[in-house]
C-alpha cells in the first residue's frame, strides 16, 4: 500500500510541477490524475498497491475535500455576484460527471463480460 501511495503522491507532484512550470490554467492535481489515466490506460492496468492506496484514500475523500469547501466561507460577495452563473457550473458539471460516469461503466462492463467470455473458453 505504502508503494501505491507514494506512486499516487509522485502523479500530483509531477502535475503540480507542470503546472507552474508551464502556467496552466489547470490545478496541479487535475494535471496528475490526468497523467496518471494515462499510464494507467497505456499499461491496460493497475497495480494492486496503487489500487489499495486508492480505495484506502476513497474512505477518507470527504476529510479530504472539507478544506476546500471551508474556503467557501470567505467568498460571499464573489458568490453572491455571480450564484447564476456557479449554479448553472454546478449543473452542467453534475450532468456532464454523471453522464460520463455512466457511459465508463457500461463501457467497463461489457469489457469485463468480453474478457470473462474469452477465459471461459479458454
Amino acid at each position: 500500500m505504502l508503494k501505491g501511495f507514494m506512486w499516487l503522491m509522485i502523479f500530483l507532484v509531477i502535475g503540480n510541477l507542470l503546472q507552474t512550470m508551464l502556467a496552466l490554467p489547470v490545478t496541479g492535481s487535475v494535471l496528475g490524475m490526468l497523467l496518471l489515466f494515462v499510464v494507467l490506460i497505456v499499461r491496460r492496468r493497475s497495480s494492486r498497491s496503487m489500487a489499495t492506496a486508492a480505495s484506502h484514500l476513497i474512505h477518507y475523500f470527504t476529510l479530504l475535500i472539507l478544506p476546500s469547501a471551508a474556503g467557501l466561507f470567505f467568498l460571499g460577495t464573489t458568490l453572491t455576484d455571480n450564484w447564476l452563473r456557479l449554479l448553472i457550473a454546478i449543473v452542467l458539471g453534475t450532468l456532464i460527471s454523471s453522464v460520463v460516469t455512466l457511459l465508463t461503466m457500461q463501457a467497463m462492463v461489457r469489457w469485463q463480460q468480453r474478457r470473462d467470455e474469452t477465459s471461459n473458453r479458454l
